[in-house]
Order: structure tokens, then sequence, then C-alpha cells
């Protein structure tokens, strides 16, 4: 039956004119109409006037609801984590830090939490085309989404699939939005810096992490575990069809940036298969070794967690650690991530475990970094893939490994906004 067109549900192709009045549903040829409006009119702003828009937009945090400037929709879903990851470990640590360990607002909010579907060009409730969907995987220590959502924007856009934000275990939103709290956490900072005066980099923004990994390195593996168990689970339920906006039987592809390509490496080498066969995997600004990286960062974490991570895993199993040596243990030795990621450590142990694991992906394994990255540097990268399809750029302006694609003005913004779609175009080939 055609669509009948009345006053009163008239619709305009304009970003904040797009509803129909009186509750009416919205006709699928204006659906059709505003996703292309859309497309044409950010690929005429270009990533620097979008990431303006798009950040004004969601200064709170995503929420549901149409993408300004695009055709895309947010949806959010919840998951409930069946793996407990927490350690009795506060009681160790002076009273100031105590909130940042076991409590029930930290373990809560990293057990039952909200994921982000964005889903290109209308009904977020209806899937694509029995395509699939990427999941999209983070950097460590963030804590909003605000970076990625151009990202995954541009994905679904250049895709026609819905891309899912998924947070790693404490991150996100699922850590307290009081550990980037400037007023909370600077106390800690000057706490810290008295208890550790040759502490470099510590900040507001990574006491907390610096702190809970310092105590406590085993929860890097921890978490890095639950994170691992999380996605499988997910992956289940997408191939099932039992979320709602992604078809049963698509392809599930990964594209991970920084740590979160870290983790997606474990899941490759482990033994069991925690990644369907027909996964396509790409990762940006990350590859390589846990030991080759430099994870000291006023956005990351201070000198001395850092120091502590390295020295404990690389000095494993023979590593003090602040209890839980059993749970840990058994996690290294007996499960396929913990094997997994012990391999990924050092180069060394990963060539004399598994060779040159990374070559045998036939066209399924992508890389991409910046030369100018002093976090996980392109050389680290390069010599752990050794043998995949990895390719060192120049982005030609201002950058860091957190901050790839800063916000610039003049000339370097040109660079930037190209820099940033030919990224995007090349994952699009990549995943089609």
């Amino acid at each position: 039956m055609a669509e009948i067109f009345t006053p009163e549900c008239s619709v305009s192709p304009l970003p904040g004119e797009f509803r129909p009045a009186g509750g009416c549903k919205t006709p699928n040829f204006w659906s059709a109409a505003y996703s292309l409006f859309c497309l044409l009119q950010n690929s005429a702003m270009g990533y620097t006037a979008t990431e303006r828009q798009i950040s004004s937009h969601f200064r709170e945090g995503l929420a549901e609801g149409v993408i300004p400037g695009t055709g895309v929709t947010v949806s959010v879903r919840r998951f409930s984590s069946a793996v407990d990851s927490s350690l009795r470990d506060g009681q160790n640590v002076p009273g100031l830090f105590r909130s940042l360990f076991r409590s029930r607002e930290v373990e809560e909010s990293n057990r039952e939490f909200s994921y982000y579907i964005l889903s290109p060009g209308g009904d977020s409730s209806k899937p694509c085309d029995g395509s699939g969907a990427i999941i999209l995987l983070h950097g460590l220590n963030e804590r909003n989404w605000s970076k990625y959502i151009q990202w995954g924007v541009s994905l679904a856009d250049r895709t026609g699939r819905p891309v899912v934000l998924f947070p790693l275990a404490y991150h996100m939103n699922r850590s307290p939005r009081s550990w980037i709290d400037r007023h909370i956490m600077m106390p800690l900072v000057s706490a810290r810096q008295a208890l550790m005066p040759d502490a470099r980099l510590s900040t507001f923004v990574n006491v907390a992490l610096s702190t809970r990994m310092t105590a406590s390195p085993q929860r890097f593996m921890l978490s890095g575990y639950q994170t691992a168990r999380d996605l499988t689970a997910l992956i289940r339920s997408m191939r099932e069809g039992s979320i709602p906006g992604i078809a049963a039987g698509g392809r599930t592809d990964f594209f991970a940036y920084s740590i979160g390509a870290l983790l997606i490496q474990v899941m490759m080498l482990s033994d069991t298969a925690l990644l369907p066969d027909d996964s396509r995997i790409m990762l940006f600004c990350g590859g390589s070794a846990f030991s080759m990286m430099n994870g000291t960062s006023k956005l990351i974490m201070d000198s001395r967690a850092f120091e502590m991570l390295l020295s404990f895993y690389i000095g494993w199993p023979e590593s003090i650690m602040n209890g839980g040596r059993k749970r840990l243990t058994r996690l290294m030795n007996d499960t396929p991530e913990g094997r997994a990621f012990f391999a990924m450590t050092t180069l060394q142990r990963l060539e004399n475990l598994r060779g040159r694991p990374f070559n045998r992906y036939d066209g399924r394994l992508k890389a991409v970094t910046f030369e100018s990255d002093t976090v996980i540097p392109a050389k680290a990268v390069m010599e752990t893939l050794s043998g995949a399809d990895t390719e060192v750029w120049d982005p030609g302006y201002p950058c860091t490994h957190e901050s790839p694609f800063p916000v610039l003005a003049g000339a370097n913004e040109i660079k930037v906004d190209r820099t940033f779609d030919r990224l995007f175009d090349t994952a699009a080939r990549f995943f089609a």
C-alpha cells in the first residue's frame, strides 16, 4: 500500500526538524532521503567540522537517537557480565585511596552496564541485511565515548553495517564517573606524589588506574580475561540473532585500537576458538607485544604504574604479588586466554611459543599505525606482526597516540580530515 502524506505527518530532511508531527511514523521515503542528505552533508563538512558538531551534542555522553548531521542511529543495550574479576586488595592501600578498589559502586558498574549500537540509515531495531556487525574496541584508561562516536559513524556509513561500541572491564561506563572528576581525584594525585615522589606524569585523569595497577598488577590480566569472556558471550548472541538490529548468522568483525588490539590478539591466539573463523580484524595504532609498549602518559598511567606492570608480567611467574596468586596462576596456566596473553607479553615469548602467528590469516588481518606513535611504536608493531598486512603512515600533522585525529586549524585541519577519511575508507574496503 502506498504511503499517504498528510500535513500532520509531513517531515523535513533537516537535522533539527526530522520528526513526524503528531507521533506519526516516519515515511520510508524520507528515511532514505534523510540518510542520503546526512551523508552528503557530513562528507562536505569533513572530520574536523563534524567533530565539533558531534562533541557539542554529546557533552553528557552517548544517548539514544539520531546523531546530528548523520543518518546513524544510536541504540543502547544492556549487558550483564558473568565473570567476576574483583579483588580484595583495598585494605592494603592508604585510606584515601580505598574508594578506588573493591566497592559496591565499582563492582556494580563493571558487572551491569550498557553498550551502544550505531546503526546506519534508519530503524536501529531492524537488522541491516544479514551482514553482521563490527565491534569497535577502545584504548587503555578511557572513560567516555566522545572520541569514538565519529569513528563508529564512519564505519557504519561506509560499510552499511551496525557498529558496536563495547567497553573493556573497568573502563568507559563500566567505571565510576568519579574516576575522572578533577575535584575528587586531585587530592589523590597529591597523596600519590607524596608517597611516590619519583612517579612521572601522575594526573587526575590517570591516578585511578595508576593506583590500582601499582597495588595489584594482576588486575590488568584479570580485567582483560573478563572482557574477553564478555566479548565471547556478545559474539554468540550476535550470531544467534538475539540482539535487535543485528541479523543472525552475519560476520562479526573488529576494529581494535591501542590496548583493544592487544585484547583481540589474545583472543586470536587462544587455543580454543574465541573468534569466528570468518572474522576480519583491523588494528589501529596497536599490535605490538606488551613489553614493547610505553604506557607512561598523562592520559594513561604514570611511570610507577607502568614500570610495575612491565616488571610483573616480564618476571612472571616469579613476580611478587599482593595476594591472589593461586587465582592468577590458574588463569595464566589453565585458560586459553591466559596462555595467549603470556605469549603476547614479550616478542621472544611469542616467537618461542607461537612462531609468527599473525602471518596466517589469509587477508583477514590488517594493521595501520602512525610512525610518530611513541606509546605503541610502529617498529614494535611491525616486528610483532611480522608477515601480516601492516602499513605505517606519516599523518603529516602533530598528533599523539591518544589523540590520532586532533581538532586543528588551517592546513593541518585538511591533513587531519584527509588522514581520517583515508583510514576509514581503508577499513571499509577491508571489511567489505
